[in-house]
């Protein structure tokens, strides 16, 4: 086996490490033998099943915002990417998940919906491009409350640009690459490249 770096954006990359993956196993002992294991989605009977109440559900349904309880959208907001949540979502099932998902387009939203979650003692997870790796969309295992995860994705314009301070406000869910797109054609920069640059928000 050989190991290759492929990469457009820096120097390091298209490098061929010939020796790479023999050096790990002698020094670490890593195993780098192909298993044939497929993960298998769960079936949509086999999430838990949400503890949101009707009632919320259906004042969630009058205020007009988008929302889900299907077991794969909530499955999808219940993890980032550090390495036991990918080892979980591989080789196990994460013992709690967000039981509704609601995807917020404007701030009158949001507020409406922490007002909403205030009155009916339901948690909020605010989740963006699912590119954390500090287990923050992580639903805490003993809650007993119904969590509710806030998908900002659709929250994602530029309110305004100070040019004279050099500042930009922005909605919690545009992405990296769209903020440094829509400034450059103004003229400006964020400066700020992080890895998770193409999905974080």
């Amino acid at each position: 086996m050989m190991c290759a770096l492929l990469c457009l954006r820096y120097p390091i990359g298209n490098l061929v490490l010939p020796y790479f993956t023999q050096w790990v196993g002698e020094k670490l002992g890593a195993d780098f033998t192909l298993k044939n294991e497929s993960v298998v989605e769960p079936k949509l009977e086999e999430f838990p099943p949400s503890r949101i109440s009707a009632e919320f559900v259906l004042e969630v349904e009058k205020l007009g915002i988008s929302h889900s309880v299907r077991g794969d959208d909530r499955l999808f907001r219940s993890h980032g990417h550090t390495l036991h949540e990918i080892f979980y979502l591989r080789h196990g099932k994460f013992p709690r998940i967000p039981d509704i998902v609601v995807w917020t387009e404007k701030h009158d939203d949001v507020v409406a919906l922490v007002s909403l979650a205030f009155k009916h003692s339901v948690v909020i997870i605010p989740y963006g491009g699912g590119t954390s790796v500090s287990g923050g969309v992580c639903c805490p295992e003993d809650e007993q409350r119904p969590i509710m995860s806030l998908d900002t994705s659709q929250m994602k314009r530029i309110l305004w640009i100070d040019e004279v301070n050099l500042l930009c406000c922005a909605e919690s869910g545009i992405i990296g690459q769209d903020i440094e797109a829509q400034l450059k054609a103004k003229g400006f920069t964020t400066g700020h490249e992080p890895d998770s640059y193409e999905f974080s928000r």
